[in-house]
């Protein structure tokens, strides 16, 4: 499971050294690869087994031709990522999408990963105030 918040940079090259829990994650429960795709304001990092079987899902649900030109969307906006060295190399086109130029953070997300800008994951956490999120927490029974 990944869990946490981890503050890394990217490297000239647009690789991304992954912190050692999310890698331990990665191994424990997971396999490698991950599938990297465009979020909603972030890009979203899933072990390809679970990426895939979402897929399947969805695909074997479409009927309509909306419904196909999602998928393509889907498997267009999605990229293979081996995890090379501890590390994930991230296209540019994927890297433009999220903003992200060197500063970034990574926020577990129990069966994938967001990968922010950490300009972009400022402005949109700015607004959880700790005694609000506490109040939120608390109904949701954490």
């Amino acid at each position: 499971m990944f869990i946490g918040r981890h503050d890394v940079s990217v490297d000239p090259k647009g690789r991304i050294h992954l912190p050692a829990k999310i890698r331990d994650a990665l191994k424990k429960s997971y396999a490698p690869p991950f599938i990297v795709t465009i979020s909603d304001r972030c890009l979203t990092a899933h072990p390809a087994k679970e990426w895939l079987e979402k897929y399947e899902v969805l695909e074997r649900e479409a009927r309509t031709p909306e419904e196909g030109d999602l998928l393509r969307a889907i498997t267009e906006n999605a990229e293979e990522v081996p995890i090379k060295n501890g590390r994930i190399l991230i296209s540019s086109r994927l890297r433009k999408y999220a903003g992200i130029e060197r500063n970034i953070v990574i926020v577990g997300r129990i069966k994938k990963i967001e990968i922010w800008s950490a300009d972009c994951h400022e402005k949109a956490t700015a607004g959880l105030l700790p005694k609000d999120l506490s109040k939120k927490l608390r109904e949701l029974g954490f």
